[in-house]
């Protein structure tokens, strides 16, 4: 997420459900350059908002993939959702904006529970 209020609302939010949200990057660029660190080995699962300024949630997630990342994405949009077809490419599941707190908690308990069984 790349607004500081919304971003430290779901870090708050979620840390009520028991899920530690870090590290909390206000950019893609950012991401990158520290996916080639050791600072995403503790990561679960991606969260990212679609539209991000200089690249989008979908061009960062299918770049991550083409590097062998394997773990799930979760994209949030209050714009209309990619379809079915891009999401697929890339696979990643999408949650509209605004949402509940309730449907983000499932998304990445099943996401997260899924990934522990393979």
């Amino acid at each position: 997420e790349d607004e500081p209020s919304i971003a430290q609302l779901l870090v708050s939010g979620l840390g009520l459900f028991g899920i530690e949200v870090k590290p909390v990057f206000m950019s893609a660029e950012d991401l990158l350059t520290q996916a080639e660190g050791e600072a995403l080995e503790e990561v679960d699962l991606f969260f990212f908002d679609i539209r991000l300024p200089k690249m989008t949630g979908l061009e960062l997630t299918g770049r991550l993939r083409a590097q062998g990342e394997k773990r799930p994405f979760v994209l949030v949009s209050a714009w209309p959702a990619p379809t079915d077809e891009a999401l697929d490419r890339i696979g990643a599941q999408f949650l509209p904006k605004p949402f509940d707190f309730p449907d983000v908690i499932q998304t990445i308990q099943k996401l997260t529970s899924k990934q522990t069984k393979e």
